[in-house]
């Protein structure tokens, strides 16, 4: 039974990745650049909002938007050029939003916790990027889709952080203290899931893939 339905599984929590990234997109793009929608005040209130904010926002939802097509196995075979320009723009969109939220770490206005934790994330996400182009271009590509899968780990934090919030708000916390420990849950979570994955996958019996280098 469990085999049955294991391709449904696959097939939902890949499409609920795909709506909730489209959403988040819409949302940013709404709230930050065209301003048709309020942006929340402890979010405008960063000390560097302007102009890094809008910075962040185009990169950061560039890489969302690429991040998920460069996991689809049917686009890497059959249409591999597609493949490597998304991944090209997912990299431009770390190159432009990592260094930006970096920024905005150091000013937002929920404090060192918070700010520490949105610092973190924005290192890690173009240090796993860079390991992952590196692999690529060594032809070790096994490497190359970990290291991309904890990179998009890192940057979908932007997708949890949005459904850990509410849930927190609804349960009675308070805005500052759940938005401070959801700073550090919201990219942890995912890169321990992911590492989890990672690991379970390496345990299973399968080749390495490899590539002469690019």
């Amino acid at each position: 039974m469990t085999r049955t339905l294991a391709p449904i599984y696959s097939v939902a929590w890949r499409a609920a990745i795909v709506l909730l990234t489209v959403q988040v997109s819409i949302d940013a793009t709404q709230r930050y650049i065209t301003g048709s929608q309020p942006a929340p005040e402890p979010i405008l209130a960063n000390a560097f909002a302007t102009p890094f904010l809008v910075l962040h926002v185009i990169g950061a939802t560039a890489a969302l938007l690429a991040g998920p097509l460069q996991f689809v196995p049917l686009i890497r075979k059959r249409w591999p050029g597609f493949h490597r320009a998304t991944g090209r723009t997912y990299v431009l969109g770390c190159a432009l939003g990592a260094p930006a939220g970096f920024v905005l770490a150091l000013g937002t206005s929920a404090g060192p916790v918070a700010g520490m934790a949105f610092a973190v994330s924005a290192l890690l996400w173009p240090l796993f990027t860079w390991l992952g182009v590196r692999a690529v271009l060594e032809g070790r590509l096994d490497d190359h889709r970990d290291w991309m899968l904890r990179s998009y780990a890192v940057l979908a934090g932007a997708i949890t952080l949005r459904l850990m919030l509410p849930a927190a708000l609804m349960s009675g916390y308070e805005f500052y203290p759940a938005y401070r420990a959801i700073a550090w849950l919201n990219w942890s979570a995912n890169l321990a899931l992911c590492e989890y994955w990672i690991r379970r996958k390496r345990r299973q019996p399968a080749g390495s893939a490899r590539l002469a280098p690019a």
